[in-house]
């Protein structure tokens, strides 16, 4: 019997978070043999392998191990094994509500060309779990945002899956929701649709990979700009105008990259708070559009060189 609904799931060496996740999904208010978990492991060097098999879905639970490729090309060969009628997206570090399923499940039988996203509260420790108030910080305006929601299958297929050319950190589920929006899928939002979200404090350790992933998110950013130019996308990247006026006041104003990596050398390690931690945030952001800035020209170069 197919299932209705599939969970599709991609993990890299979070074997700690991923056992939570599984553990939420295998206690939903749903009928068992009306969903199936499928995880795509890209390339994990910890236990999750391992972890994986040593737990009792009462679902079925299809565990598909790659080498290390990045999340847009992992996503593929999950859906490819989904059965289910609909899809949703969770990551790893996410832990569901016990009505997450059936929420997901009632809005699209209600309205079939949907794509339903699901509340997203954040929370720095995964044991913190109660029923949250509201928080600006819980607003998404993510047409598809792989944290929490769902579409049907046939329509995943019907917009050609993930673009694996995304090979960084960043934007590949914002670049499939363009083009499901293009189908004419209607975006609707269910808060009862919930789940919660690790984002762990910021610590003077974590900032040289944030830093990272932000450059990597500057690289993946200006890719999504010229393959869909336009408002959504300016607007959703941050590379338009005003906000590129905002970063060079920052830094005309004395708050530098070197400003701020001289608070954070003075910093203790551990949880950052306070000026350390604004300081941080600025060092990540700068990280950004300075790689925007870079890999603009770079593309502007290329294209130019096209048109002679």
């Amino acid at each position: 019997m197919q299932p209705e609904i599939s969970v599709q799931i991609c993990s890299y060496n979070r074997s700690r978070s991923l056992n939570k996740c599984l553990e939420a999904l295998f206690k939903q208010d749903f009928p068992a043999d009306d969903f199936e978990i499928v995880l795509v492991d890209d390339g994990s060097k910890d236990d999750t392998g391992e972890m994986v098999k040593s737990l009792k879905s009462p679902a079925a639970l299809n565990y598909l191990y790659q080498e290390n490729q990045g999340l847009a090309t992992a996503r593929n060969p999950g859906l490819n094994n989904v059965k289910g009628k609909y899809v949703l997206f969770v990551d790893d570090d996410i832990i569901a509500s016990p009505d997450l399923l059936k929420e997901h499940a009632r809005i699209h039988r209600l309205h079939p060309k949907t794509v339903l996203r699901g509340r997203v509260h954040h929370v720095s420790d995964l044991s913190r779990t109660e029923k949250p108030g509201f928080t600006m910080a819980d607003i998404s305006t993510s047409f598809f945002w792989t944290s929490n929601v769902s579409v049907a299958r046939e329509y995943l297929f019907e917009a050609g899956l993930f673009d694996v050319s995304y090979d960084e950190y960043g934007w590949e589920d914002l670049e499939l929701g363009l083009r499901l929006r293009n189908l004419g899928l209607v975006s609707r939002y269910n808060r009862k649709a919930l789940v919660f979200h690790l984002k762990p404090e910021l610590k003077k350790e974590d900032v040289p990979r944030k830093v990272a992933q932000a450059q990597a998110k500057g690289r993946m950013a200006v890719k999504f700009l010229y393959q869909h130019p336009g408002l959504k996308v300016k607007m959703a990247t941050g590379i338009h105008a005003p906000r590129f006026v905002w970063d060079r006041a920052l830094r005309l104003g004395g708050f530098s990259s070197k400003f701020c990596d001289d608070i954070l050398t003075k910093a203790p390690q551990g949880k950052l708070t306070g000026l350390n931690l604004w300081a941080a945030n600025r060092l990540i952001d700068f990280a950004y559009f300075d790689t925007v800035k870079s890999t603009l020209k770079i593309y502007e170069d290329q294209h130019r060189h096209t048109d002679l």
